[in-house]
């Protein structure tokens, strides 16, 4: 016959079992899911924007990016020096509205996003869109620019929607972009995560 001291191990095992095992299903998250190592060209105009995104001098580092930011012209900021990606209100000679800058194309951290709380510079891709938006939208080709940017950058590096802010979400005294952009349609044309 089996021991009362074997029978308590046997009890406080499953005890422990059953606690650790609703610990991990508390903590669960959504499954990770493996970057896509090839997008297809979302713009044909000089091999698109996903060639822009995964096109760059250095190795893309999918596993550094963890947010994106969206600046406007309202915050000061010069996009060349601190942001990763520029979109025009107008589009430049190869037909885009959208210019990576040298920071993304080596894969630096850029100088748009350090707040006491976070050093958004550290793990965030900065996205300038030119325009000061507090009284007139961007135009309509503008806005799509920025969502197909957007969203391949959110393919390419795993980043989820709930992580793609207007820089006033992390910081609202700027005021950026501005009630006249559209918040609502933007965060609405974003990648969610399908299960």
């Amino acid at each position: 016959m089996v021991g009362s001291r074997t029978v308590k191990t046997l009890i406080a095992l499953l005890v422990a079992m059953t606690i650790g095992s609703a610990a991990l299903m508390l903590l669960e998250k959504a499954p990770i899911r493996p970057p896509i190592t090839h997008l297809a060209a979302i713009d044909s105009a000089a091999g698109g924007v996903s060639d822009l995104v995964i096109g760059t001098e250095a190795p893309l580092k999918r596993g550094r990016w963890r947010n994106i930011l969206i600046h406007t012209s309202a915050e000061g900021l010069d996009p060349q020096r601190e942001c990763h990606f520029i979109v025009s209100g107008q589009p430049g000679p190869d037909g885009l509205f959208l210019r990576a800058t040298d920071l993304w194309e080596s894969q630096r951290e850029g100088n748009h996003g350090f707040l006491p709380v976070h050093n958004y510079n550290a793990d965030s891709i900065g996205v300038f869109v030119e325009g000061d938006f507090a009284n007139q939208a961007p135009n309509r080709k503008q806005f799509q620019a920025l969502l197909e940017l957007v969203r391949t950058l959110q393919q390419a590096c795993g980043v989820t929607s709930e992580r793609v802010y207007l820089y006033s979400h992390i910081d609202p005294r700027s005021g950026s972009p501005g009630p006249a952009f559209p918040a609502e349609e933007f965060k609405d044309g974003l990648l969610r995560p399908t299960r």
